[in-house]
């Protein structure tokens, strides 16, 4: 079931800094963590539909669900960017639920065998094809180029929300943004 993002009452963006509005967030004011869903759920949700590999619904979901852990943490808030910390909040959400998937799959493969071979329709165009390149990534690859990319995190800050030292992200990064030149070389990408 496809949860709708958290609404918040609309109104003026405000102009405070994003710390200084996880405090007062932290403090229980509903309208400042608002302020911050509005400035940062679209980082969310795409970062989230690259990691679930165009699955939109999937994709909402956990970014509902990155939201409401947020609300319930923010006191965990410390300072730095809270980009890269909603940002790791989101990527644990992805990892939690992958993993409960897993389990679930193994279960219902104990149960019954399952037919291989899924249609995968030819893709068209440049998204669909940055995006069929993405899923063929290893998937350190692929997470740390959508951090980086996608959800505009420095190599810092996805280290911090992966938990990897800052070399194999950087190592992640440079092989990934490789063969993703090879993949979409018909593109003229360079």
């Amino acid at each position: 079931m496809t949860a709708k993002l958290i609404e918040f009452p609309t109104g003026r963006a405000s102009v405070e800094s994003d710390p200084d509005l996880a405090a007062k967030a932290a403090d229980g004011d509903r309208q400042a963590f608002a302020e911050l869903v509005r400035r940062h759920q679209v980082t969310v949700r795409g970062m989230m539909r690259r990691l679930t590999r165009g699955h939109e619904a999937d994709a909402d979901d956990l970014a509902q669900a990155t939201f409401l852990r947020a609300w319930t943490q923010m006191g965990g808030y410390a300072g730095g960017t809270f980009r890269s910390w909603i940002c790791a909040i989101a990527y644990r959400e992805f990892l939690q639920r992958r993993r409960k998937q897993v389990s679930e799959q193994k279960t219902s493969d104990a149960a019954q065998v399952l037919a291989d071979g899924q249609f995968q329709p030819t893709n068209h165009g440049a998204k669909q094809d940055l995006n069929a390149a993405l899923a063929r990534l290893p998937e350190a690859q692929r997470v740390a180029i959508i951090l980086g990319v996608g959800a505009g995190l420095s190599h810092s800050e996805i280290s911090l929300a992966t938990g990897w030292p800052l070399g194999t992200v950087k190592s992640h990064i440079v092989r990934g943004k490789q063969t993703l030149r090879e993949l979409l070389s018909d593109y003229g990408v360079a």
